[in-house]
């Protein structure tokens, strides 16, 4: 289970790493035309689908301890409770993410389904009939259009009979204006856009958890409207309705799981300003953008590795440490320090064997001594065998010819002499 979450976080931040890089790509090479920006996002979300492929797969051993003079089996109950802590821990963390994900998903289909309702609810409107045919056929697309008091901004719905739902607003507004918000959505129809929303949709569900991956969505389906956005201008060839039409559904509308907004705030000024002027990219500034796409996917892939560079070596060991098993030898101990009474303790005439779960590091050193099995804590025997233990040195653990972390329990004993 640790596997799972350490492969979730490694490629989390991966992503991270990439959408990072990509937002300062768009900022610095000041990327305003709608196609280069989505080829550029279309870049990004395939690298960010490939990364898997690069992804370091992390894998633990069974949790099987073994007994050797020094190193005791952790057959106390004690011993196994910080263990069992731990993984139940980590198996919480798996399961709030996998909840999250089936939750979105399920959210998503109930979305689904409340969408065929509205669509089965929409209705005809001659009015739109000889604007609609005249669209489909300079377009060479089929779709129906049909009025809807469901949604409050024009939508394109469905794949194999695709259906562009218009708001009951429409049939009242400008024929110019009527053209151009049909025009904007039989163009996501010829371009098959429907299927791109619900895979985005999907992806936002699987990184519920993740901003910066919504981020790849969002900027993939900002760039896909305003592609559609100039392609509607190229065709009507009335900037200025258009620019009615965009304003007309300005205000905030209700999100609608599997339909995209037409037009959202947020998003007004830059499609405005789009429609205003005209935007095109050198081809020196397109070939530095594509360069940077390599550079992104470069510096993500090396993220990917990072348990592979020395300095990180440290770090990658306090996530995956292993327990004694198949195909890991056991440390062997080349250093050993015995606790040392203390007066109190004596005075008390204390004895008996406090039991210490550590971790001998791949350089043969202890780290993360905890005690599983109280002795005395009232005169310092516990910290005394605590002290003595840091101070043990060891021929590290091995998998596979190479030195690795693992988890060990320790006895030590203290005795009065008679």
């Amino acid at each position: 289970m640790a596997d799972v979450l350490w492969n979730v976080a490694a490629y989390a931040i991966q992503i991270a790493a990439l959408v990072a890089m990509a937002c300062a790509t768009t900022g610095l090479l000041r990327m305003r035309a709608p196609r280069q920006a989505l080829i550029f996002w279309q870049a990004v979300m395939a690298i960010a689908l490939l990364l898997p492929l690069a992804q370091p797969r992390v894998a633990t051993v069974p949790d099987v301890w073994l007994l050797t003079d020094s190193i005791v089996a952790s057959a106390a109950t004690a011993g196994a409770s910080s263990a069992a802590a731990s993984a139940d821990l980590v198996a919480i963390s798996v399961f709030v993410l996998a909840g999250g994900v089936l939750i979105r998903l399920l959210w998503l289909g109930v979305g689904l389904i409340r969408l065929r309702s509205i669509v089965a609810r929409a209705k005809n409107d001659p009015s739109l009939a000889a604007i609609s045919d005249e669209l489909t056929q300079s377009l060479a697309v089929t779709a129906a259009i049909k009025v809807t008091g469901d949604l409050e901004g024009p939508a394109t719905v469905g794949f194999w009979t695709p259906l562009v739902l218009v708001p009951r607003s429409v049939p009242a507004m400008p024929a110019a204006v009527q053209r151009a918000i049909l025009c904007h959505e039989l163009l996501h129809v010829k371009r098959r856009d429907w299927l791109r929303t619900i895979s985005e949709e999907v992806w936002r569900a699987v990184f519920w958890f993740h901003p910066l991956a919504r981020v790849i969505a969002a900027r993939l389906s900002l760039a896909r409207e305003m592609v559609v956005d100039e392609m509607t201008i190229l065709h009507t060839r009335d900037r200025r309705a258009y620019a009615e039409a965009l304003l007309a559904f300005a205000n905030p509308q209700p999100h609608v799981i599997g339909v995209t907004p037409f037009i959202g705030r947020r998003t007004l000024s830059q499609r405005i300003a789009l429609i205003a002027e005209e935007s095109a990219m050198s081809r020196n500034r397109l070939a530095l953008s594509k360069a940077v796409v390599a550079l992104a996917a470069c510096i993500a892939v090396a993220i990917a590795a990072i348990d592979r560079v020395p300095m990180f070596a440290t770090l990658r060991a306090q996530s995956v440490v292993y327990d004694p098993g198949p195909g890991i030898t056991l440390p062997v101990v080349v250093k050993e320090v015995k606790p040392q009474y203390t007066r109190a303790a004596m005075q008390a005439k204390i004895q008996g064997s406090v039991w210490l779960a550590c971790v001998v590091s791949e350089t043969g050193l202890i780290s993360d001594v905890k005690v599983s099995k109280s002795l005395d804590i009232e005169h310092g025997l516990d910290q005394a065998a605590i002290d003595a233990a840091r101070q043990w040195e060891f021929k590290p653990a091995q998998k596979d010819g190479k030195a690795v972390p693992v988890r060990v329990t320790i006895e030590l004993t203290f005795t009065l002499k008679k």
